[in-house]
């Protein structure tokens, strides 16, 4: 049985994000999905895996898309994981802005 801090738990919450996210535009449950599981995987795999570097950018992507007072999140986003400055010019942007 998995747990609730195993990596395949984690990334299962991230691809529910994704549905609140993407499918059904409801940006606030996402968030809170994405950002349960961007903590999970940042405690079980470290900063550097790739999966918590995919769940970090797809928040960041999340923060882009919806108007929800996402410039200070995207700002302290990319303090904690810079490699989303490189990832698209409109992380750039909307923390310089």
């Amino acid at each position: 049985v998995l747990g609730k801090t195993h990596p395949i738990t984690l990334n299962t919450i991230m691809n529910m994000a994704i549905t609140y996210d993407v499918g059904l535009k409801d940006f606030v449950k996402a968030e809170e999905m994405y950002r349960q599981a961007l903590d999970g995987l940042e405690k079980s795999l470290g900063k550097e895996h790739e999966r918590t570097k995919k769940c970090a950018h797809n928040l960041a992507c999340l923060y882009q898309a919806s108007a929800m007072n996402s410039k200070p999140k995207m700002t302290e986003l990319v303090k904690e994981y810079p490699h989303l400055v490189n990832e698209g010019a409109w992380v750039s942007r909307m923390v310089l802005k």
